[in-house]
């Protein structure tokens, strides 16, 4: 029950905020799970200031039609950030600029296509045939009750990432994301570090394979299909930190399995460590199931093998 419902009219305030409330906190937790520290109650004043390069205070009330203090107040906000700058006017000195700093122009990078996508979804999201204003109401209502935008933002940003072929120019983020896990969880042996800072030899001009995840020009991901004498192994699988929860292990593995199916191999294999719970579950989900481990495995830490028939 919706008791603002039976309100109609008279809670047309009350339910204005509330959807302006559900929707920002989704936003928020969108940044949240792409580790962006931002606020999006400061996004207005933040990309005015962007998009004028350099700005006052009283022109920034103006443009977005809301108290000079309300102003001063984000101004603030986004000084303690560190993501703007205040200079002085050089023909007025009692006028002061604002423009952003280097670490606000740096995220504005890497907001700039989270943006695009929202603006995209929020389009759609509220977008209706023509009818009354209650019950455009109570239709995004509902949409954001169906599937909230948190999930839709996220689908599209998951579905942006892109899985690409091994680039030299890549070698380095091959090397970095897989010490980063490493020394995360366990702690990089020796074989580990001959075949991180030698991938070419070690597994390419052996008839292997390495993908990349990308997103926003970034790599965020990678793995390997490295040539064993008995399968394809399924190895150096690492994620960025700041890219988890998007699934992007997930759609790492889905193009090695889909890939070797084009290749026609019968199976591939993986080793593993039953400390990891989330990754063991999820090759389990797939397919992969558990066999024997040989006595004289190439890494300490591989306590479980498992194999996936294609």
């Amino acid at each position: 029950m919706d008791k603002l419902l039976e309100f109609r009219e008279l809670a047309f305030g009350s339910r204005m905020k509330r959807l302006s409330e559900t929707l920002m906190r989704d936003v928020k937790q969108v940044y949240k799970s792409l580790y962006l520290d931002f606020d999006p109650t400061l996004f207005p004043v933040f990309k005015t200031i962007s998009d004028e390069k350099s700005i006052s205070t009283g022109e920034i009330s103006e443009y977005l039609q809301i108290t000079q203090p309300a102003v001063t107040q984000f101004i603030n906000s986004l000084m303690k950030r560190e993501l703007v700058i205040i200079t002085p006017d050089i023909n007025d000195k009692r006028k002061k600029n604002i423009s952003l700093s280097e670490k606000g122009s740096a995220l504005v990078l890497k907001l700039d296509p989270i943006w695009k996508i929202m603006e995209e979804e929020l389009t759609a999201f509220i977008k209706r045939p023509d009818t009354s204003l209650m019950n455009h109401i109570r239709l995004t209502e509902q949409n954001q009750r169906d599937k909230p935008l948190y999930q839709r933002i996220m689908q599209r940003i998951r579905n942006s990432i892109e899985i690409i072929d091994y680039d030299s120019e890549y070698a380095k983020d091959f090397l970095e994301l897989n010490l980063e896990w490493l020394e995360t969880y366990f702690y990089v042996e020796p074989h580990d570090t001959e075949v991180l800072e030698n991938p070419q030899s070690y597994i390419l001009d052996n008839k292997g394979y390495i993908f990349f995840a990308r997103f926003n020009n970034e790599i965020v991901g990678t793995v390997a299909l490295i040539n064993e004498d008995e399968c394809y192994e399924l190895s150096k699988m690492a994620v960025s930190p700041k890219y988890r929860g998007m699934k992007i292990g997930q759609q790492l593995m889905d193009k090695c399995i889909e890939f070797s199916k084009q290749q026609g191999w019968e199976k591939i294999m993986l080793y593993s460590n039953r400390s990891l719970t989330p990754a063991i579950n999820l090759y389990r989900k797939v397919g992969f199931y558990e066999v024997p481990v040989e006595n004289e495995a190439l890494y300490e830490r591989a306590d479980i093998k498992m194999i996936l028939e294609l």
